[in-house]
Parts: C-alpha cells; sequence; structure tokens
C-alpha cells in the first residue's frame, strides 16, 4: 500500500468505493471515531479470511470519515523479514521525516510514532490504519504495540486488519492488547444472500435471478473478492443457467492447482475423484473411483495440502472439501475426456438413484433415448412422492437429452411444472419462455397459463388454460388434460368462483392422475366446498383420513383441505388441529403449500383470540409467497397481515401492509386478492371511524361475487352502509346473510348477521325487533370460540340498550365487551366501549379518565402479563409499556401494579 500523506485537507473528488452491506460493523467503528474525538484513544481490530472484505470496510470507514489525519500501512508476505517495513509507511510521511534504521529499537520507532500521533489539531483524529498486520515485519509490530500501550487519553483511532488475531507471529503484547476488553473486534463473514444480490446488480447490465445468485453465494461462501471474480470471469447467461458448473476464480484456481501439483500421482486421482463425486464424500468410494490400493498416504498428502479434510467421525469416514471453489479448481481442471469417463464410473459406485442419474447425465455428451426414458420415469417417481427439486432436475436433464421436438416438449413442460410446484418461479419462467416446437399446442398453452397462475396474471391463466383445454385431446393426452383441469380449478378459487372451481375440480378427478399436478386437487376441490357451504360433501371426501399426526405426506393436501373445510364449518379447533399438523408436513416442502397452511392457520388464530400469533402466521406466509416469488398468494397475505394492526389501532403498521400487499406483482388481476386488500383496507378505515371510507374500499367488490359464498367483507360493508344511512342497501346485503343458503347454520354466520339486523332495526327505530335480533346474535356467539365476534354483539347490544334508556342492563354487555377488546388489543373497540359506559353513568370511575391506549395497558397489567408481553402483544416498545403504566398509575392515585386490578374492578 503506498505511503499517504495525512492530512485534513478535503479529499480530492473520486467514484464511491464498490462496497456492500457491513452497516452494523461501520456503525461501530463510527462510535469508536466518536470515542477517540473525545480524547479516549480506540483500537478497532477487523478479522476476517483473505478476500472477505476486510480492507473495502476499512477503506469504506476512511471514504466517511471527516476531520482525520490518516496514516496507512499494509504488511506483505514477501517483506516479513524487512524490519520496520511497516513502521516506516506510518511514520515517514514527508521527506523531513529521517527514516528507521533495522538496528532502532523497538521503543524508538513506537516513539516516533507516539509523536505523529500527537501532532493532531484541535477536533481532529489522528487514524492509524495496519492492513493485512498479519504479514508485517515482527519490528513494526513490536513498536507498534508500544505506541499502542501508551496511547491513553489522545484522540487516536487504531485499525488493524488480520486473518487471525491470534496468529502465533503476533508479538504477545499485541495479542494481549487485541483480547482486551476495551478492543473492538470485528468478525467479517461472507455476505449475505441478499448483499450477494446488491453486488452482482452493481457488477452486471441485468441483475441476476434468485436461483443464480444463492448458487453464487453457496459456491462463493459469500466472500466479496471470489464474487467479484467470477462476475467478471463468468457470462452472465452461464451465471443464470440453472444446471451450469461454475468455476473457481483463475487466480484462486492457480494457487489450487499449483498445491495440487506438489501431491504424488494417487493423491491427485483420489482429489480428481472427489471432485466429481461432489464436496463431501465416503471414503471408501473415494478410493474405489480412484482405484487406488494403498489410499492414505494420498489422503495425507491431499489433507496436507489442505485441498481435502478427512471426518473420521461421520458414519462411514468421509473426504471433504474445505471450500466449494476449491473442489470446483480441481473439477473444470481434469478437462471434458477425464470428467465424462470418471462420472461413468461414479454412476457403478454410487447407491443413490438420483446421484447415479446425475453421473451417467454428466458423462454424456450426446442424445440417448435409453437414458431419457430412465430419466423421465425417475422424474415422475420424484413427482409422486413430492419431490419437485429432483424431479424438476432430471425432466430438465432429460429434455436436453431428447431426440424429438416433441419430447422435448412434453419433459420441457413437466420440468417447468416441477420448478413451480416447488416455488421456484424464475426458473421456471426461464424453461417456459425457451419451449420449443409448436407456440400455440396444448402443452405450450398449459405450460404458459400455469406460470401466469403462479405469477398472479389470473385472467391471462384463465384464457391461456382454457385455450390449452380446447386444444387438447382428452383420449389421446388424459394426463395433460387432468393438469389443465386441476390448474382451471385453482384459477376459479383464486377467482371467488367456488361452483366453477367445484366443476373443474370433478373434471380432474374423472381423469387418470398426473405426476405433475402438485398433488393440491384435493385441497382447492374441499376450499372451494366450504366456499359453497357444501361441507357434508367435503367431509365425505375427507373421510379417510387418520388422525392427522399420522396424515402420510402424499395426504398432506387432503389435510390442508379437511382443516379449510373445518375452518368454514366453524370447527375451529379442529381445523387448527389439522393444519398444525399440515404446517409440520409442509415445513421443509414447496414453499405454496406452506403459503396456503400459513394463511389459513393465520385466519383460524384470528378468530381464537390468538392475534399475535395470527400475526406471525400472516407475516410468515407473505414472506414465504415474496421469497419463492408467487405473485398469486403475496397480496393475500400482506392483506391479512393488516387486519390485526388496523383493528389494534396501530395505523402505521396496518397502511404499511396494505401498501405491500398492493405493491405486489399479483394484486389487481385477481378477484381474491383485491377483495382481500379491500377487506384490510376496511378494518383500517373502520378503525379510524370513518364508514365513507369503508363503503368506497367495499362496494366495487359487489359486482364479482361468482360462486362464492358470503365473502368475510360483506359483514364490514353492511355495518359501515347502516352507519351511513343506507338502510336500503343494507337489507338487500342483510337478506343475503340472512339466506339459510349462505349461511348453512354456521353459527359465526348467524351471529353477524344477527348483530347487524338489530344495528338496522335500531336504526329504524324497531326497538322490540332489533332486542330480539341483538339476542339471537349472542346465542349463537356463544357458540362458537371467537373472542371477538362475542365482543361486537355485546357491544352493539349494550350501545343499543343505553339508547333506549336501559343504562344497568348496558353496562352487563358493555363490560364483558371491554375486557375482550383489552385481552386482544383492540384499541379502537375498546374505545368506543369506553365512551359507551361513560355515558351509562361511569363517567366519574377512574378509566374513563384513562386514554384507550392506557386501558387497554392496564387492563393487560391486571391478567399478570409482565410489561414485554404487553409490548409484544401490542406492538409496543416496552418503554412505551412502562411509559402508559407510569400515567395510569398517577392518574389513579397508586404507586404500582398492586392497587390496579381493585381500581379497575371498582371502576366496573
Amino acid at each position: 500500500m503506498p505511503v499517504k500523506e495525512p492530512s485534513f485537507a478535503p479529499r480530492p473528488d473520486s467514484a464511491e468505493p464498490l462496497f456492500c452491506g457491513r452497516e452494523d460493523q461501520l456503525s461501530a467503528i463510527h462510535a469508536r471515531l466518536r470515542a477517540a474525538r473525545a480524547g479516549r484513544a480506540q483500537l478497532v481490530v477487523v478479522q476476517g479470511p483473505p478476500g472477505v472484505g476486510k480492507t473495502a470496510l476499512i477503506r469504506r470507514f476512511l471514504h466517511e470519515a471527516e476531520d482525520v489525519r490518516i496514516s496507512e500501512a499494509s504488511g506483505e508476505e514477501g517483506e516479513m523479514a524487512l524490519a520496520y517495513g511497516v513502521m516506516t509507511q506510518l511514520v515517514c510521511t514527508n521527506a523531513s521525516v529521517e527514516g528507521l534504521l533495522p538496528e532502532d529499537k523497538a521503543c524508538t520507532a513506537g516513539a516516533r510514532l507516539l509523536s505523529l500521533a500527537g501532532r493532531t489539531p484541535q477536533d481532529g483524529v489522528a487514524v492509524l490504519v495496519v492492513d493485512d498486520a498479519h504479514w508485517a515485519d515482527l519490528a513494526s509490530l513490536q513498536a507498534l504495540t508500544f505506541a499502542l500501550r501508551r496511547l491513553q487519553s489522545e484522540r487516536v483511532l487504531t485499525l488493524l486488519a488480520v486473518q487471525d488475531p491470534y496468529d502465533p507471529h503476533l508479538p504477545q503484547g499485541l495479542s494481549r492488547l487485541v483480547g482486551d476488553d476495551r478492543t473492538l473486534r470485528l468478525t467479517l463473514d461472507g455476505l449475505s444472500v441478499e448483499q450477494t444480490a446488491a453486488l452482482s446488480a452493481r457488477l452486471l447490465p441485468t441483475p441476476l435471478p434468485a436461483h443464480a445468485v444463492a448458487r453464487l453465494h453457496n459456491h462463493t461462501q459469500g466472500n466479496p473478492l471470489h464474487i467479484r471474480a467470477l462476475l467478471r470471469q463468468v457470462p452472465p447467461d452461464v451465471l443464470a443457467a440453472a444446471d451450469a458448473s461454475l468455476p473457481a476464480p483463475r487466480s484462486y484456481g492457480l494457487l489450487v492447482l499449483g498445491r495440487l501439483a506438489r501431491c504424488e500421482h494417487p493423491a491427485q486421482d483420489l482429489v480428481a475423484a472427489a471432485s466429481v463425486l461432489g464436496l463431501a464424500s465416503p471414503l471408501h468410494k473415494v478410493v474405489k473411483l480412484a482405484d487406488l490400493d494403498h489410499p492414505m498416504p494420498a489422503v495425507e498428502q491431499a489433507v496436507a495440502q489442505e485441498l481435502l479434510e478427512e471426518r473420521s467421525a461421520a458414519s462411514p469416514p468421509e473426504l471433504v472439501f474445505p471450500h466449494p471453489l476449491i473442489r470446483a479448481a480441481v473439477y473444470h481442471h481434469l478437462g471434458p475426456a477425464r470428467r465424462a469417463a470418471l462420472h461413468a464410473r461414479a454412476a457403478l459406485v454410487t447407491d443413490d438413484p438420483l446421484r447415479r442419474m446425475w453421473h451417467r447425465v454428466l458423462a454424456t455428451r450426446s442424445p440417448d433415448p435409453a437414458l431419457v426414458a430412465d430419466l423421465s420415469a425417475d422424474a415422475r417417481r420424484q413427482a409422486v412422492a413430492g419431490s419437485w427439486s429432483g424431479a424438476a432436475s432430471l425432466a430438465g436433464h432429460a429434455s436436453r437429452l431428447a431426440t424429438t421436438t416433441q419430447e422435448r416438449e412434453r419433459l420441457t413442460v413437466e420440468a417447468a411444472d416441477a420448478l413451480l410446484c416447488d416455488g421456484r418461479v424464475e426458473e421456471a419462467a426461464e424453461l417456459v419462455h425457451s419451449l420449443p416446437g409448436d407456440t400455440h399446442s396444448a402443452a405450450q398453452r398449459y405450460a404458459q397459463g400455469h406460470l401466469a397462475l403462479v405469477q398472479g396474471e389470473t385472467p391471462t391463466a384463465q384464457t391461456l388454460l382454457d385455450d390449452a383445454w380446447q386444444r387438447c385431446d382428452t383420449d389421446a393426452d388424459p394426463v395433460l388434460a387432468r393438469r389443465i383441469a386441476e390448474r382451471l380449478s385453482y384459477v376459479c378459487l383464486a377467482q371467488g368462483r367456488a361452483d366453477d372451481s367445484v366443476l373443474w375440480s370433478h373434471r380432474a378427478d374423472g381423469l387418470p392422475p398426473a405426476p405433475f399436478s402438485c398433488g393440491m386437487l384435493r385441497f382447492a376441490q374441499l376450499a372451494a366446498l366450504g366456499m359453497t357451504g357444501e361441507a357434508e360433501q367435503g367431509s365425505a371426501l375427507a373421510a379417510r383420513l387418520p388422525e392427522p399426526v399420522l396424515v402420510p405426506a402424499n395426504d398432506v393436501d387432503l389435510l390442508l383441505g379437511r382443516g379449510a373445510l373445518r375452518l368454514r364449518a366453524d370447527d375451529l379447533e379442529g381445523s387448527r388441529t389439522d393444519l398444525r399438523a399440515a404446517s409440520r408436513i409442509c415445513r421443509r416442502g414447496p414453499a405454496p403449500p406452506q403459503t396456503m397452511t400459513a394463511l389459513l392457520l393465520g385466519e383460524i388464530e384470528f378468530r381464537l383470540g390468538h392475534w399475535d400469533e395470527a400475526t406471525l402466521q400472516f407475516e410468515t406466509a407473505a414472506a414465504v409467497a415474496t421469497d419463492a416469488g408467487l405473485a398469486w398468494l403475496e397480496p393475500m397475505a400482506y392483506a391479512d397481515a393488516a387486519v390485526v394492526p388496523a383493528l389494534r389501532g396501530q395505523t402505521d403498521a396496518a397502511a404499511g401492509h396494505i401498501r405491500a400487499a398492493r405493491d405486489s406483482g399479483g394484486y389487481g388481476h385477481s378477484e381474491s386478492a383485491v377483495a382481500h386488500v379491500a377487506r384490510a383496507q376496511a378494518h383500517l378505515a373502520a378503525a379510524r371511524g370513518a364508514p365513507d371510507e369503508v363503503a368506497a374500499a367495499l362496494l366495487p367488490l359487489l359486482a364479482g361475487q361468482g360462486g362464492t359464498a358470503v365473502p368475510p367483507w360483506r359483514e364490514l360493508l353492511t355495518e359501515a352502509l347502516i352507519e351511513l344511512g343506507d338502510h336500503r342497501q343494507a337489507e338487500q346485503l342483510l337478506d343475503h346473510l340472512d339466506d339459510p343458503a349462505s349461511h348453512r347454520g354456521r353459527h359465526s354466520a348467524l351471529s353477524a348477521a344477527g348483530r347487524l339486523r338489530g344495528c338496522l332495526l335500531a336504526a329504524r327505530r324497531l326497538p322490540q325487533a332489533a332486542e330480539s335480533a341483538f339476542r339471537g346474535a349472542l346465542e349463537h356467539a356463544k357458540l362458537i370460540a371467537d373472542p371477538f365476534e362475542r365482543a361486537r354483539a355485546e357491544l352493539d347490544f349494550g350501545a343499543f340498550l343505553r339508547r333506549t334508556g336501559k343504562r344497568t342492563a348496558a353496562i352487563e354487555h358493555l363490560r364483558p365487551a371491554l375486557c375482550a377488546f383489552a385481552e386482544l388489543g383492540a384499541a379502537p373497540h375498546a374505545a368506543r366501549c369506553e365512551r359507551e359506559l361513560a355515558s351509562c353513568g361511569h363517567s366519574s370511575s377512574a378509566p374513563t379518565v384513562l386514554t384507550p391506549q392506557e386501558l387497554t395497558v392496564a387492563r393487560l397489567a391486571t391478567t399478570g402479563l409482565t410489561n414485554r408481553q404487553i409490548a409484544r402483544r401490542l406492538a409496543l416498545s416496552v418503554k412505551t409499556v412502562e411509559f402508559h403504566l407510569g400515567h395510569v398509575y398517577g392518574k389513579l392515585g397508586i404507586a404500582s401494579r398492586m392497587g390496579l386490578r381493585e381500581k379497575l374492578t371498582q371502576a366496573d
């Protein structure tokens, strides 16, 4: 590193250094700079493997730092014997300073450094930088140690970059300083996947797809130096190709091959065989592939050269490459002929069917009908087992080796189907866009329609799949016909057309099973039956299922469907049991069923009153859908995640989720997505007391009902219309809610309909009929485990009784409603309860002087929750909870929680 003149002059204009991430580490160094500016000398040690970004981090900090005098030096492996080489870089910054002589003592050189550090103008800080300190000469390190031990109140910040802070080459005194509690030690690991994506986007003309970024990250272990090297070395189309084998960076590869050349031929053969088998392989298989009679000397050499590691504790013992790039360097050095020969032999020594097939593919360089048939059969077996990643890989390999255009088209469609079932949308899109042959064939129309569905383009999917169905000969290709019918069932479900969804699912049922169907037909069928109110028919389809914990993985769609069916039938506990079991099965599986399970579990937990758990499930669904590119599910997940914050009065959080839903790719292309977002917006408006905004959000939905039973937003719209005085339209909606074909005897629907009927009759000044409707609503509400629905019935009935002069009776309903809303954290509803209670003559009681948020916090505190638990329940900080409780204690004249329960009970 060249000597840099220490100066406080402005830096010349230059391009900002290429840098990604490390915000926390930068912030920590800047904090130490502020401490140094205050007169406390600081030592920061940045450690990590070569290329991880130690120098880049320091350069970025120096680029941002202001009013600093910088003295830089760096160690060099070839100059470790040059006494005071590094110290000379630090102290000899102009011609007037005499150089250091090898015979100078460390204290003399260290004193020179102390003198330099002391020449700091007021408010300035001297920054000493030693990069690659592990390669600095011993004399310089001893002098540096002398200086650092004596820096106390000086405005000096010292930055050391080392691979290992406990390198035996470092003097003991410096090691003690590095290990001191006052020293800031920053360990740099590889970049994250997101940071790898950001770095690649800055270096390439077009961003890499997500799967390519993930592969590049795994290949380099996030090392920025290696990432940059490969981005410059490898063409973008190769980086993006799903099946391409990435090489090692050239400079890194030369180092690896140099070590390999120092091995004898048996060790070289051993390492070559290991590179063909993968990153980690059983020792005996590597030895067999390398054809070694006496393998241990070869193993010893490979380990000594750090080309392989031996894991003797594994069963059986394994040989492992220390880094993926070491394997890549060796593998790509083999040459095509030797690689193919080794893969052909590896297929004979490998037990795993998938890996055996992988070796056969890599050993083949021309179309092979027999191999294509084997690959196709194995791909279908993997699909039937729900192993979509394996199915996609096998079908993709088969398509590239197929001998006819028609066969390539069929296999490519199957590979794309498997990728979509696995949630790998970008890779599937690449395959669909590369389909060979007739672009108007039924198979291509089907593939395009399936892709459009997953990308949230529901109307486009409908058009393409309808055309595919018209073009498909169901007698000649019944498997394709079934897959088309299944997708159309999903499309109808996404559009809220449950009756049509059931129709298409029945058509699919009448055709032979399709191996690449995602296995979710039965879920769509049962979910649609639940939406149409045909719970009995759906229950019969799921009757053969055993207890949820015993359901096999290939029946998870049926379990999910039964969970959805039970949810629609108000069997909340049964539904939760089913869906929790399904969640365990789906946890490590494809993204679509994971997302659906989380969405359904969120709805169940919401209705059961477990709002924190509901929010967690909805946010999990949104994260999975976003990461997997499931545009058809993403807006629904974000919209559902907005409901609890809206009902709790957390408008910013709710609005943020709604924005995310509207910004997602699938919004606007699916009736279900639009309805979910509109319902979330209506909840937010209702929490603000804006019925006109509720109506504006929901009225447009009336035009697109399809065959779906009562959508969950109709109740919100009816309530808003009653508040706005539009009794005629509210009556029309209520007639639909009261229709037995809509409520199907469900207590939740009957409770909501009765409550709203009571509100409408009260608004029309028909008190006797209104009271009867309210009492009926409460009777139904008591039969379901839905505390929010019951509390709303209690609140509306209590408000009605108060307006008719029955204040004592009103209080009997308003008090339990207030308790329920407080437990849920539903601050806007709790505030309305407080106002109603105040109108009943409770205005002089203690709680009425509390704000709604204070009252909610106080009531939760009486349940025994800690401040942290209350904060988590209400999505507040602990300090905010403490602030509210402090105000509560002051208003109620108490000093702690001890008197809180009594005060609130007296007030009630």
